[in-house]
């Protein structure tokens, strides 16, 4: 899982078909939970580009994001959100890869 700042973020997102990030924060312990699950998963999916973003480093990109809680999972299809899951929940996580994979 690639960690990103801000100003990679967008081409990114825009330069692949299928991504999924990851927003968190270091003072979050959910979301250092869920990043080791995330990880697995982008091991597992080696078509999807997966990448990690901290809200306090990016605050800019989560709010046009509308991240308004962490951790949060957004997955992507051609600069488009097609998924979003809030909270560290490992399985809805799963399920949110499987629909930006359908968009394959």
């Amino acid at each position: 899982m690639l960690s990103q700042k801000e100003d990679n973020i967008r081409d990114l997102i825009d330069s692949n078909t299928h991504v999924v990030v990851q927003f968190g924060a270091s003072w979050c312990m959910p979301c250092k939970q869920l990043k080791p699950k995330v990880e697995k998963i982008s091991l597992e999916s080696p078509d999807i580009v997966f990448a990690y973003i901290d809200v306090e480093e990016s605050h800019r990109f989560s709010v046009e994001s509308n991240v308004q809680s962490v951790p949060t999972v957004i997955g992507f299809h051609n600069s488009d959100e097609v998924a979003r899951v809030v909270g560290n929940n490992e399985s809805a996580v799963k399920d949110l890869v499987e629909k930006v994979r359908a968009k394959l």
